[in-house]
């Protein structure tokens, strides 16, 4: 048999075993990937629900009950803080986070995550 073929029978299921070996870590990268992904979108919803919540606060007449029915509708929790000299109305709304796309993990503990929003307080509106 030639020299040069008997190299290439020898290093024949190199890429077939590289293949096998590298497979698993770029599953695993792409899954921690979408996961990063779901977790971004929760920030953006909890910080869009904190921003409508301040939003309904500063128009209302009970400002703590109106970001809670808000928060409530988004099943979040939400805190009011009103300071009565600056008019601010500040919402501050909490969630938690699951980690759900790597199943390997859902044995760690969920994370918390918050998201705040600060507006002045509109006057009330006078009808004649």
């Amino acid at each position: 048999m030639h020299p040069l073929r008997r190299t290439a029978l020898r290093g024949r299921g190199q890429s077939t075993v590289e293949f096998a070996l590298i497979t698993p870590l770029v599953v695993l990268c792409a899954l921690v990937l979408l996961e990063t992904l779901s977790l971004c979108l929760s920030v953006l919803s909890l910080n869009d629900t904190a921003r409508n919540a301040v939003r309904s606060a500063i128009t209302a007449q009970d400002p703590a009950s109106a970001a809670t029915a808000v928060a409530q509708m988004a099943r979040v929790t939400a805190e009011t803080e009103i300071d009565e000299v600056t008019g601010f109305v500040t919402v501050t709304v909490h969630s938690r986070h699951k980690i759900s796309t790597i199943a390997l993990l859902r044995w760690l503990p969920s994370m918390s995550i918050s998201a705040q929003s600060t507006m002045v307080r509109e006057a009330p509106l006078i009808l004649r």
